[in-house]
């Protein structure tokens, strides 16, 4: 809760207060409701409206009416329970679905951030079956140490009135719900000066419905300790993609129950491979983001689908060094991957059960692709989490896990201790920190594995 916000639904309370519950009614609470007004208007230019508070707004407004028209009859039993129910959704909505601050980064650099539109010209699209002309094109965000900066932060998500239909059905909710995000702001600056040196370069794979920002906490955090980290929204794979003139392409992974799905995940997991692999090249003759890369330090994370994602795209391509796995779906790797495993430092990151997934997978799969890895490999369970608990999600509502893939444990723990084993891993493994991984994470009893 907004600090303005929280203070106009304490002053709803105590003038609801005196006016029906008091022994002591109070009959013309005038200053009381002149205040609150002002409240609101600072409220409003400081802090920007949202959908979610104007039932508070109403509730002073007709308090106000009512009580110019004539003295109410505060004080009979009926409105007294009308009125306590009502006050329990007034302040139940701001609450439920508030307005978040993102963790603040540890590290000590700023983050600075790039976003860019690159096509690949050797690809057709793969989802565009219809237009043989139809070239692969991706929206890539870069994050970056930067030097000082004085200017606001972004916001969490760009063209989000474009963007809200698609999330609400990816969450499988009205869309008008999320329309307060734009108030959320990142702890990432719009084309920051980046600060001097050649960092490690991380790209992260989002999973099936997802976008890029959907990872933005573990992106700052990872950034603020001296890693640049690229991530693209997979086109058509992504819940919403916004290239730069405005066109969109759609989500058009929804394949389940279809005969031959198997088949076309592993086309698909094959698109997304070749993005990593597009990306590289990219980056690499993009001058004001190669300069600042030690590309002998490559490393992928990827959630979910990103996870099978980013573990084919280390089988493929050795410049990759370190590989991160957040409660990768496996089942779309082929058996040759499942079967020979991976020559980098891996480290699986997951929930305990995957049996109530709308993607379930094997955990057999799992167990079978890591006996072929070397003792560089981990793999972690999250107590108490689901599938979302790896990315921002249940930070957004406290409610997260009565309606979406989030689980019991409270939300800024669960990106508190993704964040720190992600970043302990890569340390050890990118930046050969004697950090002493994984021991120093378990026995100073910071975190919750298993």
């Amino acid at each position: 809760m907004r600090l303005f916000e929280s203070i106009i639904l304490l002053l709803l309370v105590v003038l609801v207060y005196q006016l029906v519950y008091s022994v002591k009614q109070e009959k013309r609470p005038d200053r009381l409701i002149f205040f609150s007004i002002i409240i609101i208007v600072i409220h409003i230019f400081t802090e920007s409206y949202r959908w979610q508070m104007v039932p508070t707004y109403l509730s002073f407004g007709f308090i106000y009416l009512r009580l110019k028209i004539g003295e109410l009859k505060f004080t009979q039993r009926i409105n007294k329970f009308a009125w306590a129910l009502w006050l329990i959704l007034v302040i139940g909505l701001p609450f439920s679905v508030p307005v978040i601050e993102l963790p603040r980064p540890t590290g000590p650099h700023p983050v600075g951030s790039n976003i860019y539109h690159w096509v690949d010209s050797s690809r057709t699209e793969w989802f565009t079956p219809e237009d043989p002309d139809d070239l692969r094109e991706l929206v890539v965000q870069v994050w970056y140490p930067a030097k000082a900066v004085t200017h606001e932060p972004m916001p969490y998500i760009d063209h989000l009135k474009i963007r809200s239909a698609a999330i609400g059905v990816a969450g499988k909710f009205p869309g008008f719900i999320v329309g307060h995000i734009n108030l959320v702001k990142t702890h990432s600056f719009l084309n920051a000066p980046p600060e001097s040196g050649k960092y490690p370069l991380l790209i992260l794979s989002h999973g099936v419905t997802g976008f890029r920002q959907v990872h933005t906490a573990l992106i700052e955090e990872l950034s603020s300790h001296g890693y640049m980290v690229v991530a693209p929204d997979h086109t058509y794979d992504c819940n919403l993609t916004v290239f730069p003139n405005g066109t969109i392409a759609d989500y058009r992974s929804d394949i389940t129950g279809l005969p031959d799905s198997v088949k076309i995940r592993r086309q698909q997991l094959n698109t997304r491979v070749a993005d990593i692999k597009f990306i590289l090249e990219q980056i690499s003759i993009t001058s004001e983001i190669a300069t600042q890369i030690d590309f002998n330090r490559i490393g992928v994370i990827g959630h979910s689908y990103g996870g099978a994602t980013v573990i084919q795209s280390a089988y493929e391509d050795d410049r990759i060094k370190a590989v991160v796995s957040l409660d990768s779906w496996m089942n779309p790797l082929p058996d040759h991957v499942l079967n020979k495993g991976i020559i980098q430092p891996f480290l699986s990151l997951g929930r305990p059960y995957w049996g109530d997934s709308d993607y379930p997978t094997s955990p057999e799969l799992l167990e079978k692709f890591m006996e072929n890895l070397d003792s560089n490999s981990f793999h972690f369970i999250l107590k108490d989490s689901r599938h979302l608990d790896f990315t921002d999600v249940p930070l957004f509502s406290p409610f997260s896990s009565l309606l979406l893939e989030t689980g019991s444990i409270p939300a800024k723990r669960a990106v508190m201790i993704t964040n720190e084993v992600v970043l302990s891993f890569f340390d050890t493994f990118l930046k050969n920190k004697n950090n002493q991984f994984p021991r120093n994470l378990v026995e100073i009893n910071k975190l919750e594995i298993e």
